[in-house]
């Protein structure tokens, strides 16, 4: 008795990969066709924000249930080998996360470990589809394991499509990279023993200011596994990110806000500090934004963090272990700092292992001009609601197009995209075409012979450099003077 007829692989061979392949990429669509041959139907090549209504996810799940439900029956008699035990494994796994996943609550900031309230209905779901071939590796295919690859994949879907906006295949391929520095380019390899390592793995944003990059992070700081605990029928712990903007600090205040301190470790210690590396839980995730102005003698402490998983807080000799993950985001071009000294290029090889490249509003316009059309409704959306985003974003855009035109760099990106179009809503205009020229602009344009107080010389000029160089530390080596001038300045 044959357990798959020709066709009948096919399909599941199909429905196996659409549980592993990258939902953000064009292959996605693909594997769909595959799985439903006639049935297909068309729609965009990637997911996008707004993208929701497929209606080939829900025939995908139908036939997964057919054709699961036909070939357990045939389990009843007759023992499937190791290459249909795998196919069967794929597939069920495909029918069981499309039942329950969505049972499972998100995390919300009341209740971030949510009680569980299918579990049974899965576990006695789990135990008939199994009860005739154990799962491909039953040592991992554990009803525990799977639904927390259930909860895992729905948050990360979810982080990764509302994080940013946009149908451009820039956009697409910042999410599709967004997903796999989570769940690496075979989700299923990550679901039997990459899970247990991946946190090991630090990961690199770079790109242009205001293109996104804490959004990037936060996305995958936030979809990280999380291993069911039956017995309370809740997740082991929430889902934890920790941010640090290390541009904003002195390297001393850096060092006790990531490493921590014991009390009387320096001048105003006045008690123990717990870093952020040591509350850091396991599957949690310290962000270090701006790690391009990490002092040299913390990049040497971080280096050691990232090589051995551990640290010691300032004035303490006892040594911790770090369980989390490190995400990094940085402006800078690294190779340029390394060359010049300001940079360990041990550190960016340890850190440039899973990297993830923010592309510029100019190059995702250039892509596809309606790209406008579409971050603008999200923004817009923000600002004025749902109900409201259509009418305000079209006159939205006609301002924007009227003032700046269609061919304007956007020097600020999409961050300077969102305080325009907020300019709009609230003012009616985004200020004078003679005012747009963007950063290159001088600061002094409008002197025409006048004059100014060197104080304010040194104030727009400090402001004109911050704006360029993204960080106080940046613009202090441009100036030749201490951050904390610059920061005076530029905060004035």
């Amino acid at each position: 008795m044959e357990l798959w007829s020709a066709a009948e692989r096919e399909v599941a061979v199909a429905i196996g990969a659409l549980g592993r392949v990258n939902p953000f990429l064009p292959e996605r669509r693909q594997w769909e066709r595959r799985a439903l041959g006639d049935a297909f139907v068309p729609g965009p090549a990637v997911w996008s924000l707004g993208d929701t209504d497929n209606p080939n996810v829900d025939r995908v799940a139908q036939v997964s249930e057919d054709l699961a439900e036909r070939v357990r029956r045939r389990l009843e008699h007759r023992a499937p080998n190791a290459e249909e035990r795998e196919l069967y494994g794929g597939l069920v796994f495909m029918v069981l996360y499309n039942r329950y996943a969505h049972e499972i609550p998100l995390p919300a900031d009341d209740d971030a470990q949510p009680v569980v309230t299918c579990w049974e209905r899965y576990l006695a779901d789990f135990r008939r589809f199994f009860r005739h071939a154990t799962p491909p590796d039953p040592e991992v295919d554990t009803p525990e394991h799977l639904l927390a690859c259930f909860w895992q994949i729905r948050r990360a879907f979810e982080l990764v499509l509302t994080s940013f906006a946009g149908g451009s295949m820039p956009a697409a391929r910042l999410r599709a990279a967004t997903w796999q520095s989570t769940f690496t380019h075979d989700a299923r390899r990550y679901r039997r023993f990459l899970y247990r390592t991946m946190p090991d793995v630090p990961t690199l944003i770079t790109g242009p200011t205001g293109t996104g990059k804490e959004l990037v992070a936060r996305a995958v700081g936030l979809s990280g596994y999380v291993p069911f605990d039956r017995e309370r029928r809740r997740f082991a712990f929430a889902p934890t990110f920790l941010p640090l903007n290390l541009s904003a600090l002195s390297p001393a205040l850096v060092e006790s806000e990531l490493f921590g301190h014991r009390k009387g470790a320096f001048t105003g210690a006045t008690g123990d500090r717990v870093g952020w590396l040591a509350r850091c839980p396991r599957g949690g995730t310290v962000f270090l934004d701006e790690i391009g102005e990490l002092d040299p003698l913390l990049q040497v402490k971080l280096l050691r963090v990232l090589e051995d998983r551990t640290f010691a807080p300032v004035g303490e000799e006892r040594v911790l272990r770090f369980v989390g993950k490190i995400v990094a985001a940085t402006h800078r071009d690294l190779a340029r700092a390394i060359g010049e000294g300001d940079f360990r290029a041990d550190l960016y090889y340890r850190l440039a292992g899973d990297r993830i490249v923010a592309p510029s509003l100019r190059e995702r316009l250039d892509a596809d001009p309606d790209e406008l059309r579409r971050i603008l409704h999200a923004v817009v959306s923000r600002t004025v609601g749902p109900d409201y985003a259509d009418g305000v974003t079209e006159e939205v855009l006609a301002e924007i197009l009227r003032v700046r035109g269609a061919a304007y760099g956007w020097p600020g990106n999409v961050r300077e995209l969102a305080q325009v179009a907020r300019n709009v809503v609230v003012q009616g205009t985004c200020g004078p075409p003679e005012a747009l020229a963007g950063t290159s602009a001088s600061p002094f344009s409008e002197l025409d012979g006048g004059e100014l107080p060197l104080r304010e010389v040194d104030r727009r000029y400090a402001r004109h450099v911050h704006a360029r160089r993204g960080s106080y530390k940046a613009t202090a080596e441009v100036l030749g003077v201490d951050w904390r001038t610059v920061k005076s300045l530029v905060d004035e």
